[in-house]
């Protein structure tokens, strides 16, 4: 018995230990800062916040005016470069015309310093907002917060926090212990001390006080349908009856495929422009 024990705390030490290198795939893709610092349309970003950190990213600015302006959280595999890069690369961008669109990385990823935490992420996109407010090309009344996987906790936090006039998920979870869960069942009662990185979105979601459009699909094998779905209903209660909650649901999409679905950034860019249009002029989802 004792012997098992001891295995058993070395295996929760071991859990304990890793499950951050697990969760965060710290990227910098200096080839796609190079690349991208060739193109007219794109410069990097650089400030310090008010709580003393540096932070530094990309910004994609076709428009050199006051304009609304995306704020982008990525995944746990994308950092400000790669992210960009592949948009140019695969001609997305007429999806968000009308749009600058602004990706600060993560504390750890690309250029920056520091070690990724959900309560830095959630840090870092405060800092990212107060930042986009400095800025002549972006009109604060119209910032709409996006995030896909990992970044769908830092758009909710924002748009919780801040003023913001849409939000779009990609692959939401409602909290940490539902994705830990999804990969290793065991995460429950006494056990759930182990979750190092709660993510708590399912604690903000009622918060949110703006239109939102959430994308699941029933066949993501990392963040559960069921998770996405429950936050949606979070954002989506009373206290949001004012505001359109469009919730898309996919039938075979895997995780990573899930954005790039047809049809998908075709109903992103309904949503975009829906939130500036008059309704006689917007188009249905």
């Amino acid at each position: 018995m004792f012997i098992l024990l001891i295995i058993f705390a070395l295996l929760c030490g071991f859990i304990y230990i890793a499950q951050n290198s697990m969760l965060f795939h710290h990227v910098s893709d200096p080839d796609g800062r190079d690349y991208l610092r060739s193109l007219a349309d794109y410069r990097e970003v650089e400030f310090t916040a008010g709580n003393g950190k540096t932070y530094r990213g990309m910004m994609y600015q076709p428009i050199n005016e006051a304009a609304p302006l995306i704020i982008y959280f990525g995944g746990n595999g994308e950092c400000s470069y790669s992210h960009m890069r592949s948009r140019d690369a695969l001609g997305q961008w007429d999806y968000f015309a009308g749009y600058n669109y602004l990706f600060v990385d993560y504390e750890g990823y690309g250029l920056n310093p520091g070690k990724t935490s959900y309560t830095s992420i959630y840090e870092g996109a405060l800092a990212a907002y107060d930042y986009a407010l400095t800025l002549a090309v972006v009109d604060p009344e119209r910032i709409v917060a996006m995030g896909f996987s990992l970044g769908t906790g830092s758009a909710v936090y924002l748009a919780a926090k801040r003023s913001v006039a849409g939000l779009i998920l990609a692959a939401p979870y409602a909290n940490g212990y539902d994705i830990y869960n999804n990969a290793l069942p065991v995460f429950y009662g006494p056990l759930k001390l182990l979750v190092r990185q709660k993510l708590p979105s399912d604690r903000y979601a009622p918060l949110v006080t703006c239109p939102a459009l959430i994308i699941a699909s029933r066949r993501d094998e990392v963040i559960p349908f069921s998770s996405s779905e429950r936050l949606a209903k979070l954002i989506a209660s009373k206290s949001n009856v004012d505001f359109k909650v469009d919730f898309v649901e996919l039938n075979y999409a895997r995780h990573n495929d899930l954005i790039s679905v047809e049809g998908v950034y075709e109903k992103v860019q309904v949503f975009l422009e829906a939130l500036y249009l008059p309704p006689e002029r917007s188009r249905p989802l």
